[in-house]
């Protein structure tokens, strides 16, 4: 390949791709015609091809161009987005982040998620933050809607395609009434009556994909909560059993550790979720990278 390839040359080429004309491009980035022909030429040089023919009625691509200006518009938007995303990050301290968190985060994480933010050592000085706690059903709503810009819930395969990023683990474990310690293989604990909640906050999606990869059915149990925050204080009243995030259960409450088919323990585990399109996915992406176990 010979000449030169500069992103000005590939703005250049996508306008006049959009445009239709290399007087309307021109027009567009304040130059003069002849100056951006000679930089489509260059271009042209490099690549090895021509990529527009003129006629009478407007520019139109050549079959070299039909199949290389697509990537270069992808070219170009991708430059685009990381200097807006960099822009955003580097005058970050005007912003508030609206996050929101699912009640069965620990509030470990929610403690050094604010210390990221407000601490001694900020990830991005002067940031300021929102935290609104809710189910997880709702918090999917929000962040699709734009009333959120970030959340922070069990990582269970949705929202697939927004930017995912895994912060932590933790061991799913079996609470009831029978106490115990010993671990608990999942086909045991299909013979177990569940108190599960109505809303989502991740435990029973985990509980029921859990059922499924050994063909195992849920029993539930005839009480069936609208907060899971209220799960564990069922657990005396002899109704049925839960399951939750280890470090969800109380010091000094038993709790029994359930087993895969495979001898493996089963996890949960916890993720931050975003708009990819977001102006601040450039500081979410830092954000989730400080938080990560």
């Amino acid at each position: 390949m010979n000449g030169r390839l500069t992103l000005e040359s590939l703005r250049y080429a996508d306008a006049v791709a959009d445009a239709g004309s290399f007087s309307s491009a021109a027009r567009r980035f304040g130059v003069t015609q002849p100056a951006l022909s000679s930089s489509i030429a260059k271009l042209e040089d490099h690549l090895g091809g021509r990529l527009f023919l003129r006629n009478p009625r407007g520019t139109s691509a050549t079959a070299f161009g039909d199949a290389v200006l697509p990537r270069i518009h992808q070219t170009v938007t991708d430059v685009d987005r990381i200097e807006s995303e960099a822009e955003a990050f580097a005058t970050a301290g005007k912003g508030t982040i609206r996050i929101g968190t699912s009640p069965q985060i620990e509030k470990d994480l929610v403690t050094r998620l604010r210390s990221t933010i407000y601490g001694p050592d900020p990830l991005s000085p002067g940031r300021d933050a929102t935290l609104l706690e809710t189910e997880l059903d709702q918090l999917e709503e929000y962040l699709q809607v734009g009333v959120l810009d970030m959340i922070i819930v069990p990582a269970l395969g949705l929202l697939p395609t927004y930017s995912h990023h895994l912060l932590n683990a933790d061991f799913l474990v079996l609470v009831d009434d029978a106490g115990g310690s010993e671990p608990i293989p999942v086909a045991d604990l299909a013979d177990r009556e569940l108190i599960l909640s109505r809303n989502g906050c991740g435990i029973t999606r985990s509980v029921e994909s859990l059922f499924t990869e050994d063909g195992l059915t849920v029993k539930h149990s005839e009480v069936e909560v609208a907060n899971c925050s209220t799960l564990l204080s069922w657990v005396d009243k002899g109704m049925g059993s839960v399951v939750l995030p280890e470090r969800n259960v109380p010091e000094g409450v038993p709790v029994r550790r359930i087993v895969r088919a495979d001898g493996t323990y089963a996890e949960m585990f916890n993720e931050m979720v975003w708009d990819p399109g977001s102006a601040d996915s450039l500081y979410f992406d830092a954000l989730a990278a400080r938080l990560a176990d």
